[in-house]
C-alpha cells in the first residue's frame, strides 16, 4: 500500500479539511488525528448535504473506508 495520502494528511493536521463520503455526503472539520486505514477525527465537524448544512458535531470519527475524497476546505485556501 502506497504511504502518499498518509503523508498528505499528515501536512494538514490541525487545518480545515473537507471529507466526501460514498454516499455523497460531505464532512467539514478540522483534522485532529488519523490512522493507517484513514481513519480520521475530525473537530467543529459540519455535516453538509447537497450543499446544505445539515447538523454540528463537536467531535466526528469517519471510517477510512467510507472516504472517498479528502480535500483541504476553501476557507483554508
Amino acid at each position: 500500500m502506497s504511504s502518499i495520502p498518509i503523508n498528505s494528511l499528515r501536512k494538514v493536521i490541525g487545518q480545515y479539511i473537507i471529507i466526501r463520503l460514498k454516499d455523497n455526503v460531505k464532512y467539514k472539520g478540522k483534522l485532529e488525528s488519523f490512522d493507517q486505514y484513514m481513519n480520521c477525527h475530525l473537530s467543529d465537524a459540519i455535516e453538509i448535504i447537497e450543499d446544505e448544512e445539515v447538523s454540528r458535531y463537536g467531535n466526528l470519527f469517519v471510517r477510512g473506508n467510507n472516504i472517498l475524497l479528502v480535500q483541504l476546505s476553501v476557507d483554508e485556501l
